[in-house]
């Protein structure tokens, strides 16, 4: 009886000095929220047994909660915030005396700039997931907001090369070599093996990383300073795993867009352009990346798709006839009072076979168009007007076309000369780029050329068309006019003077008409008026 009490004894104390555990509690994932006044850190986990004792440190204020029962398996990090006060907070698994980490304790520190008033509380079996956390929580400082530092979009890792040199080597000691030196954290998994060889000199670093881990058919992306390198076919739900947005666009086509988001990509990001009407007109982007970059890529979106304004481009091209004394095109000294041509500028002084061009105000327009109309050798040739977006091309064309009667290559049988009519187009082309700048200016790149009859050869009287081109970049105030001057064309006029009746009499008629010929010179004068529309 008492060997049968000693031995009660004993197995009641081994079962104290070594307790039979289960299997140890796992820490799913860890994350930051600010709502209703506080902040918040909170643990998940996929059990309830989870243990915990808080050691709190006043300089510099950090909390420390040890967390027993627990196994987390990806390694220590560290991540900074932007939660004032927290600074960062860290994820430890502790080591035993062999060096080998124990698989169920693990260390949770949160470092800040000033001691809150802080609680924790472990909340297990709740009904609804997550059914086991832990929730740190302290109050939300009253200050001032600081604007928070723009995010570099277009390198989405630190900026820095990488020169190895490797003959079969481990690749996770490669992997944790590279990371180290620059200053990153590095989380694998248990399937993360193999060897490599490989000589890479000043590449940068995400090279590095596709290099090295492509042909050992690995991917990689990251959360912050935080490296996570998993397999290519692997689907396990992680922190920063791929996501998926539409975002809607209302003024850009998805193609515009496009270039300026891929860019900052992690290695496995993609997007697809979408039409939601099924025509060719795609609003929408479809992006698959990492759950960090979608911030970033928010931001470009709403950039770039706003509304662009538009631009009503009125346009007057004028034709007059120069005076005996106006070779080198109209004295506006003269035809104008002094000052009014005050405001024409270089146009004044014409230099003669030059395109000028003149900024004129409004007023200085309507008195311009008077003096010209009041002229019986001036003609309104045409008066269009387009619209167009900011930075986007305006093109008009005015003109005639002149049914033109030339002789065919080969003779009648009878020895006549077969002739055919052929169109000739006599056109005035203007394309206009507008750009709205700051304070309500206007630059307008411009391509004029003109065409105009001057004369007529042959018999058939075939029309002499001459062409005269300008291409410049002006900068105007909105509603001002542009005048471009100094497109001269010489003409040759032939007139036939006769008596009613007689002068059309067969053989005799010659008697009682006269031929004559003379010459003129006419100038196209170009009004541009770009005006803003006001959405």
């Amino acid at each position: 009886m008492k060997n049968i009490i000693h031995i009660l004894y004993f197995l009641i104390f081994l079962s104290i000095i070594n307790p039979v555990h289960s299997e140890p509690t796992k820490l799913l994932g860890i994350k930051t929220e600010e709502y209703g006044g506080n902040q918040y850190l909170v643990l998940e986990f996929n059990g309830p047994d989870v243990e915990y004792v808080t050691t709190e440190r006043l300089s510099p204020p950090t909390l420390q909660i040890g967390l027993g029962n627990v196994n987390w398996d990806r390694g220590d990090f560290k991540k900074r915030t932007n939660l004032d006060p927290l600074v960062e907070y860290s994820v430890k698994v502790p080591v035993a005396w062999d060096l080998s980490p124990v698989t169920d304790r693990v260390d949770v520190r949160l470092s800040f700039s000033e001691r809150p008033a802080f609680t924790v509380e472990l909340k297990t079996n709740l009904p609804e997931a997550p059914r086991n956390i832990m929730i740190i929580k302290w109050p939300q400082p009253d200050r001032p907001q600081v604007e928070k530092p723009s995010i570099d979009p277009y390198r989405p890792i630190k900026p820095a090369l990488v020169s190895i040199n490797f003959k079969n080597a481990d690749i996770v000691d490669v992997l944790r070599l590279i990371t180290t030196q620059h200053g990153m954290n590095l989380v694998l998994g248990d399937e993360i093996t193999g060897q490599v060889t490989i000589k890479l000199k000043d590449v940068s670093l995400d090279k590095a990383m596709n290099t090295i881990l492509s042909v050992s058919g690995y991917s990689w992306f990251m959360e912050d300073d935080i490296v996570i390198v998993k397999k290519k076919s692997d689907n396990l739900e992680m922190g920063g795993e791929l996501d998926t947005h539409i975002f809607p666009l209302s003024f850009l086509n998805a193609g515009a867009v496009l270039p300026a988001i891929s860019s900052i990509f992690s290695p496995q990001g993609t997007a697809i352009e979408l039409s939601s009407t099924g025509s060719d007109i795609n609003d929408l982007i479809m992006v698959t990346d990492i759950p960090s970059n979608f911030e970033v890529i928010e931001n470009i979106i709403r950039t770039l798709d706003k509304e662009n304004p538009q631009i009503n481009i009125s346009v007057k091209f004028i034709e007059t006839t120069l005076k005996k004394d106006e070779t080198l095109g109209i004295n506006w000294a003269v035809r104008v009072d002094t000052s009014l041509a005050l405001g024409l500028g270089q146009l004044i002084n014409n230099s003669g076979n030059k395109v000028n061009l003149a900024t004129l105000a409004p007023s200085t327009v309507s008195a311009i168009l008077q003096v010209l109309a009041s002229d019986a050798e001036t003609r309104l040739l045409q008066e269009p007007q387009v619209t167009t977006f900011n930075n986007s091309p305006a093109n008009i064309t005015v003109g005639t076309t002149i049914p033109v009667l030339v002789p065919q290559a080969e003779g009648s049988m009878f020895g006549a000369q077969p002739y055919t009519y052929q169109n000739q187009d006599v056109n005035v082309n203007l394309e206009v780029l507008p750009r709205i700048n700051e304070n309500n200016l206007i630059t307008m790149s411009i391509n004029a050329s003109v065409q105009a009859i001057t004369g007529y050869v042959g018999a058939e009287r075939r029309p002499i068309v001459s062409s005269r081109s300008t291409d410049t970049n002006v900068m105007v105030r909105n509603g001002e006019t542009l005048m471009i001057g100094g497109l001269i064309f010489d003409q040759d006029d032939s007139t036939i003077d006769k008596l009613p009746y007689l002068g059309d009499l067969p053989f005799f008629g010659r008697f009682f008409k006269s031929d004559g010929k003379s010459k003129s010179q006419n100038e196209l004068l170009i009004f541009i008026t770009p005006t803003i529309i006001e959405s």
